[in-house]
């Protein structure tokens, strides 16, 4: 069994690799390629098998906010081992190799989704995240033009990404969007119903959702600074959505939304699914301020805040979904 970095020439058969074991769809993963302005081929981790790749763990390179500062971010995803190869430690192999890989390359942390005991024992810790479900009644207002993004505009996709930058940063495990091709490459494709809140030809919030099962699913939300000095940007939220839901032809729907946005741990109903799992890798890759805070459990320190934008939020702990891999 050998274990390397994928060599550029078998993208294609690791893309036949991870359609076949997850038996999804294949656009899904080459979009996640060749949409990603940070890829990187050493970044994906294989095992092979007398020509063939039957294992493989992927390294997504970021950057995320973390008390208001950006570090770098590995993020651990199709992670995919073929049913015959199953219960061999192939898996836990490429992780350790991923984790080189990370400390190689002078990575602060590392990220996934899931919670499987294989990732704990690997030294990924939880973190729980929260989301607050709320009913909303559909309801035209005049105050903004609520309309779905416009991509191809530039200068409207810098004024997402500027508000966005100063928005995300008040959270923690937020991604870093530095890079505009990430915007009209990699966001339009997994958000496509973005809609702006656009007032005197300035946008001044948005907000990406999803319908399933009759819930209305938030994305990503996004508010100006003077949105969000007012009560937190909560009144704009539910503005924007009770359009939304107006222009769906909907009487109402209930939402549900990441609870540390627009007062939503005061929602109804508060619950916490979806953990992420996180792993300091290089302590000395940590802003000092952050570094000297990290004796502290992982999971506290990703749930507060700096004093500065502590916005008395019960949790700070967010990922947008848009972001997801």
């Amino acid at each position: 069994m050998e274990f390397r970095s994928l060599y550029p020439e078998e993208l294609e058969v690791w893309l036949d690799h991870v359609t076949h074991v997850f038996s999804a769809s294949r656009q899904y993963f080459s979009n996640h390629w060749h949409n990603d302005p940070w890829k990187d081929v050493e970044g994906i981790r294989v095992a092979v098998d007398d020509g063939t790749i039957v294992s493989t763990v992927r390294v997504f390179i970021r950057k995320m906010y973390f008390h208001g500062e950006p570090i770098s971010v590995g993020g651990i995803g199709e992670v995919s081992t073929r049913p015959e190869y199953r219960k061999r430690g192939l898996a836990t192999q490429l992780l350790k190799d991923s984790i080189q890989f990370m400390e190689d390359r002078q990575i602060a942390i590392s990220m996934l989704h899931g919670s499987q005991r294989i990732y704990s024992v690997e030294g990924w810790e939880s973190v729980p995240r929260y989301y607050a479900k709320k009913i909303l009644i559909g309801r035209k207002q005049q105050a903004w033009h609520i309309r779905p993004v416009n991509f191809q505009d530039s200068n409207e996709v810098a004024q997402l990404a500027s508000l966005y930058d100063t928005y995300s940063r008040k959270f923690n495990g937020t991604f870093v969007r530095d890079d505009m091709a990430y915007w009209t490459d990699w966001v339009k494709t997994e958000s496509p119903h973005a809609w702006v809140a656009e007032r005197d030809g300035v946008v001044e919030g948005y907000v990406s959702v999803r319908r399933r099962d009759g819930e209305l699913g938030v994305k990503e939300f996004v508010a100006s600074e003077e949105l969000f000095a007012e009560n937190g940007a909560t009144s704009f939220f539910e503005v924007v959505l009770s359009d939304i839901i107006t222009q769906m032809d909907k009487e109402s729907l209930e939402v549900e939304y990441p609870a540390p946005i627009a007062d939503g741990f005061n929602a109804p109903k508060v619950h916490s699914h979806g953990s992420t799992m996180y792993r300091v890798i290089q302590p000395a890759a940590f802003p000092s301020k952050i570094r000297r805070e990290l004796s502290d459990a992982l999971p506290a320190l990703l749930h507060s805040q700096s004093e500065a934008l502590t916005q008395d939020i019960q949790s700070h702990h967010i990922f947008w979904p848009t972001d997801g891999f």
